[in-house]
């Protein structure tokens, strides 16, 4: 049986900037919110990081991770001789992704 090798998760500061900027907005509209939505990102990117390949290419040689509760893209890639996934962005779906392209 193959043996599953975590990669190794880097979260840019612009995307850490994200996640908190979008969770505040989201507290300001229901108490708790944004916890969910930190919560669900997280866990976007625990599969990210089991499954790194198994969100498509959108940009570049990017991926878009989407969690399955919040209309967000996780912007990433994956550098299969490091085993890292470097996470570049986290930005809401509707948003017009050349305003993203700068962080890509």
């Amino acid at each position: 049986m193959k043996s599953k090798t975590n990669y190794k998760v880097i979260i840019s500061d612009s995307a850490k900037e994200d996640i908190k900027e979008n969770a505040r907005w989201y507290n300001k509209q229901q108490k708790g919110l944004g916890n969910r939505f930190i919560q669900n990102i997280k866990e976007c990117i625990k599969i990210i990081q089991l499954k790194p390949e198994s969100f498509q290419i959108r940009y570049k040689n990017m991926r878009a991770g989407i969690p399955d509760k919040f209309p967000y893209l996780i912007i990433y890639n994956v550098n299969k001789d490091n085993k890292t996934i470097s996470i570049i962005a986290v930005f809401h779906s509707s948003k017009n992704p050349e305003k993203c392209k700068s962080k890509i």
